[in-house]
Formats: structure tokens, sequence, C-alpha cells
């Protein structure tokens, strides 16, 4: 059997090089994938999509001496965005796109000529594309790929199927446009991945049920436990008091609220209140719950770290008492994981795969039941034999934890199985 030439997708990692995505999952999952593949295989190829020449340009990552990998995305390049593909049918929206598109391709093209001129389009036909993009991201480097005729094999890595479920969105049509995107994909995928069992599962669900259409072999590539350490200089300290931890949390699905709610509940019991450090993007439907006089008895126990570096992030780690997941539902759940690889107790909700990111290491509570939250972080603050013991089973077990290099090896093999 011939060998797949991969080209691996880095287009989140360009688009997290503006500043709006700069933490943002998959923009994670996708760099760490891609410098885990650099060192596992020298035949690998990396590639970006450019709006503006609607085609994969070629990356180069360097090993350097040290043995760390510079990916060499171009970074800071502010692409206008179009869809190439629509759900809904409008005779006056083709009209103005078909009028309006190529001024905004030759846009993007002097935006992109200005910070990275002369990078070379890679010639895709015959090759096997591996992207952890978005659906909407893939989407449209596959309309482009189509037009030029192109043709390879596409194996798409699918993150999670949340807006599938009834959770509030802030736009009315993402999930409609969450959907024919995830179609158009899997429709044109050789086969699948998907960053858990759990979201393995839900997609086979959403198939069967007919929300999704039929899907090609889907293979789970569980992502990581493992936590990089920082390279940057630290910029902010932790807290010099004990303090429990989220990250990237907020109200509603991620269910910040339940947080805040096991914090009155400790209050009024009279029990210690440890500090609440929520570290992550700015979001000001938090912030302005935060002010409200719901909070006004837990306020000054509120600390927002906005967008650490990895440096900050790996230092908040591992000096929290805990790290709380409190998320209705997730795909994977990375804090959870990278608690565990700090050495740090994560209490997470009963979310089905927040128990398979932890297994038994893990301490779970009902996403309603602020007062089962309330006792787990009691019981750390209070009880320092249950914190230690827990503490010395989590440092016995990380040998055992998944690294960035356990999902290269995973992602190659499975390109390997569903190129057959």
């Amino acid at each position: 059997m011939v060998k797949p030439q991969i080209v691996f997708d880095l287009t989140e990692v360009l688009l997290a090089s503006t500043g709006k995505l700069r933490y943002y999952g998959i923009a994670r999952v996708a760099a760490e994938a891609g410098i885990a593949l650099r060192k596992l295989d020298a035949s690998i190829r990396f590639a970006v999509f450019s709006q503006g020449h609607r085609g994969l340009l070629e990356v180069f990552p360097e090993i350097r001496e040290d043995g760390s990998v510079e990916l060499n995305v171009p970074a800071g390049i502010r692409q206008i965005r179009m869809r190439s593909h629509h759900y809904s049918r409008s005779k006056l929206r083709d009209l103005i796109l078909s009028a309006v598109r190529p001024l905004i391709d030759r846009k993007n093209r002097l935006f992109w000529d200005e910070i990275a001129p002369g990078m070379p389009q890679i010639e895709m036909a015959g090759k096997t594309f591996v992207t952890c993009s978005r659906p909407k991201v893939i989407t449209e480097i596959l309309c482009a790929m189509a037009k030029q005729g192109v043709s390879c094999d596409v194996i798409p890595m699918l993150h999670d199927m949340i807006p599938l479920h009834d959770f509030h969105h802030q736009r009315a049509s993402f999930p409609k446009n969450f959907v024919g995107d995830n179609r158009f994909v899997i429709e044109r995928a050789k086969g699948l991945l998907s960053v858990s069992e759990f979201t393995r599962q839900e997609i086979i669900d959403f198939s069967q049920s007919d929300v999704l259409p039929a899907v090609p072999e889907i293979i789970a590539v569980p992502l990581v436990h493992q936590c990089p350490v920082g390279t940057e200089p630290a910029e902010q300290a932790p807290p010099d008091s004990p303090y429990i931890l989220t990250v990237g949390s907020m109200l509603g699905r991620k269910n910040l609220d339940v947080v805040f709610e096991a914090l009155r509940v400790l209050q009024r019991a009279g029990s210690p209140l440890p500090r609440l450090v929520l570290a992550g993007a700015p979001r000001g439907r938090t912030r302005t719950y935060v002010a409200s006089a719901e909070c006004d008895s837990i306020r000054d126990l509120v600390l927002f770290y906005e967008n650490p570096n990895q440096t900050d992030l790996v230092t908040l780690y591992e000096n929290a008492t805990a790290v709380i997941m409190p998320s209705r539902m997730e795909g994977w759940g990375l804090p959870a994981g990278e608690a565990l690889w700090c050495g740090t107790p994560a209490i997470c909700s009963t979310a089905s795969v927040l128990e398979e990111v932890c297994g038994d290491l893990g301490l779970y509570f009902d996403p309603d039941a602020a007062d089962e939250l309330a006792e787990y972080i009691r019981r750390l603050l209070t009880d320092s034999a249950f914190s230690t013991e827990l503490r010395m089973r989590i440092s016995e077990h990380k040998s055992k934890l998944r690294t960035w290099d356990n999902v290269a090896e995973d992602i190659v093999a499975a390109v390997s199985r569903l190129s057959r």
C-alpha cells in the first residue's frame, strides 16, 4: 500500500494570529498537533488557506536546535471572509456577492502580500488533506478546491456537535449554518476523525436521526492532558491566597453560573471561601453578571485574568486548589485534562466526555447541583488528607496521560487506515 501524502491544515493558527481567537481551543489543537506531526514525520507537508488566492499555500515548519518547532505560519494577516456556499436561496444576495467578490479577493491578496508575499500554492491533487479546522473554514477550502477542479482525499477532525443541541446562540443563523457546513464536509470526506469517543457517537447519532448525512468511517483520536510549558515571560502573578480556577468558562452552556452559586452556598454555611479566578477571553456578559446585585456578596472573590499567556496559564493551573469544569457539554475538555497534567484536582460536571477525559482521577458533580460542587471545594480547602491523597493519585498516573505526540501518532495511524 502506498503511503498517503498528508498535507496538514494550519489555517486555524493563521486565523488565531490576528488576536481575536488567541486561545481558541481549535487553534490550540491545530497548532499543537501540527508541532507534533512535524517532529513525528518529516514527509508531512503543511498549508494555510488564503481567501484572496482561493487556495492552500504551503508553509514550512522548522525544528529548532533545542527540539522545539517553529510553525512559520504568517501572523497578523486579516482576511475579509465571504461565504462561498450558502444554505438558503437569495437571488439578490448571490447577485451582490458575485459583483463584490473579485474586489474582496483583490483586497485580501493585498493584505496577504503586505505580510507574506511569494508563498507557493500547494498542488493538492492526489494528496490527503487532514484538517482540524472549524467546519465553516473547511467548507471554504473545499469550495475553492472544487472550483479549481482539484480532487484529493479529505479527512477532517470534528470537534463537537454542541450547536445541534438546545443551547442559546447569539446568532439565530449559527445552528443552521453549522448543520449545513457539517453536512457539506461529511459528504465530501474520505473518513472522519473525532476528538473523543463521545463526539464520535454524537456524530453517528445525528446521522442516524437524519440531521447529518450518512457518515464514512469515524475514528476517535482523543485529545490530550498535556499542558505545554510556556516560553513567554510571566505577565500575571497568581493570587497569594487559595483560589479555584476556571478556564474559558462563561454563563450558559459553559455553566459558570453554578460556580458562583457554589460560592454563595459556602458563604451561607460559614465555610472558608477561595478566590475565583476566571482565565480566558474577556466576556462582557460575565462581567455584567459579576457587577449585578446578585453577586454583591461574592464579587470581591472574583478575579479576571484576561488572555493569560501560556507561562501564566501553567502557573495558574499549578497553584490552584482545583480547576473547575462545570460545562453541560464539551467535545473534549482541555482545561480538565491540563489540570491533571499540572497535578491539580479537576472538579467536573457529569457531562459524559469529562469522565472520558479524567476517568477516576476526576471529582464529579451534577451541573445543576451547586451544593455538590461546594462540598468538593470545602473538602479540598479544609481536608488536607483528602487533598493530598487525590494529588498523589494524579501524580502517580501522569505517565498514563495523553500527550500531543500520542495525538500525532494516532492521526497518522488513522489516516493510513482511512486511506486504504
